[in-house]
């Protein structure tokens, strides 16, 4: 029973996305075996991810490729130009030993 919710889960989902040509972050439940979709609105994302979804949008033929680039807002580009440390590089005794806050 709980496979018949899932699977109009992955559905509802996929109308939704191709509806408002974005990834959703959708709400539910399922109660006695029925699924309930409660709410959804347009997913937020790091920058990384925003990229790689509007590659997979495109991708998927949900949106255009000019509709991906424009779902990509100048702060998630700002967040790549960032320099990103691996958790070693963090925990290095170097770093642990060598930076003041």
């Amino acid at each position: 029973m709980i496979w018949i919710a899932y699977k109009k889960f992955v559905e509802n989902v996929d109308k939704l996305e191709r509806h408002f040509k974005d990834m959703q972050d959708v709400e539910f439940t399922v109660e006695n075996g029925k699924l309930w979709m409660l709410q959804c609105r347009n997913g937020k994302r790091t920058g990384p991810a925003a990229i790689r979804i509007a590659i997979e949008l495109q991708n998927e033929g949900i949106c255009t490729k000019d509709e991906a680039i424009l779902r990509v807002e100048p702060n998630h580009v700002k967040q790549l130009l960032h320099p990103h440390f691996t958790p070693e590089a963090l925990a290095s005794k170097e770093y642990t030993e060598n930076v003041f806050a």
